[in-house]
């Protein structure tokens, strides 16, 4: 079975966002398989280089939303392959004659429908015009003849927003074997917290930049790409709490960076209020850092009982649970438990999901 694998979503620069990295894994993960001959579709010749070496076909950047829309379709037609996995959904389909396999990682640009800051005006526009209603979304993603999502929350979102006709299939996020740290670390009487995310209102860091006024022996390392237009007012938030030597930009940390402040920390945490998934959750487990995150049902999901859970609009109860975290005791019991939780997911499980789903349509 031949597919050709839509690997334009991976990011040329020395960083991954959610999107890219779960490209990325799942490339690699189905690269492995026997039962798959894979060719990647890319736009750059760095995205290839991130890659095992296999056949390339070259298309459009898929941020150029002209070309996506009326040459895409055409320039896979050329190239043969009649199967494309896509781990993203705004693919063009303008006169596809291929099977097409669509992820959508989850809905919440319906309800925070502000797009990410460092995209063109114009694909600002264009990205919150299609989230003002639902038709947009079911009408490409019925254009598709199967469609994934990384998770069991984000699935009954979809079905419970009638978002497709087409069956909905969950092939989960993972974390990679780069961050697996099995030391043995003290981490009880390390000083750092880590939060590696965006910089989007509804992923609230707010809430952690308030907690660390009630934590004057800690430091936060927010890891995430931050925005030119959020920057003034994330600025403000960590001068009014009186925090500016204790709270680290990192405005998008590399893998090393990230995995080095792992190392160092004593916990890692979110606040946010909605998530597709949530794999800084599972890559902070793997790497033997224990969890705190906000109580919402995707991280039950994701963290089950390996996390501990704050109310997001209290920087209180956020500040409480990482006190716990400095007994030594209790610190240990959430590294073993969240080694034990991470290993629920695995890229090698994810593919498998991908690959039954190519197969259905296959044959």
């Amino acid at each position: 079975m031949k597919v050709l694998f839509d690997a334009r979503w991976i990011l040329v620069e020395n960083r991954f966002d959610g999107v890219s990295r779960y490209c990325h894994e799942l490339a690699h993960a189905l690269a492995k398989r026997n039962d798959i001959e894979i060719a990647w579709l890319i736009y750059d010749q760095r995205q290839a280089d991130k890659l095992p070496k296999r056949e390339l076909v070259w298309a459009n950047n898929p941020n150029n939303a002209f070309k996506e829309f009326f040459s895409f379709a055409s320039a896979v037609n050329k190239s043969g392959h009649n199967l494309v996995y896509s781990p993203f959904f705004t693919v063009g389909t303008l006169g596809k004659k291929f099977k097409l396999v669509l992820t959508i990682h989850d809905m919440i640009y319906f309800t925070h429908r502000t797009p990410p800051q460092w995209l063109p005006w114009h694909i600002r526009a264009g990205w919150w015009l299609f989230h003002a209603s639902y038709w947009p979304m079911r009408w490409q993603l019925n254009k598709a003849d199967a469609v994934a999502t990384v998770s069991k929350t984000a699935r009954q979102e979809l079905l419970d927003a009638h978002a497709t006709k087409r069956p909905i299939t969950t092939v989960a996020n993972a974390v990679g074997n780069q961050f697996y740290d099995p030391t043995p670390r003290p981490r009880h009487t390390y000083k750092n917290i880590v939060y590696m995310g965006a910089f989007t209102p509804y992923k609230n860091v707010e809430c952690l930049i308030d907690m660390m006024s009630l934590l004057p022996n800690m430091t936060l390392h927010l890891c995430g790409k931050l925005p030119p237009m959020r920057r003034p007012e994330i600025e403000a938030r960590i001068a009014k709490n009186g925090v500016t030597d204790r709270v680290i930009l990192y405005d998008g940390a590399t893998d090393e960076q990230y995995q080095t402040a792992l190392r160092e920390a004593c916990c890692a945490m979110s606040a946010s209020r909605l998530e597709g998934f949530g794999l800084p959750v599972i890559e902070s487990q793997s790497a033997g850092v224990p969890y705190i995150c906000a109580d919402t049902p995707i991280f039950h999901e994701i963290g089950a009982a390996s996390v501990q859970y704050f109310n997001p609009g209290s920087p209180e109860q956020a500040a409480e649970c990482v006190k716990k975290l400095q007994d030594e005791a209790t610190n240990k019991d959430y590294v073993a438990r969240g080694y034990e939780n991470s290993m629920r997911y695995t890229w090698e499980a994810s593919a498998e999901a991908a690959a039954s789903i190519c197969k259905t349509l296959a044959n």
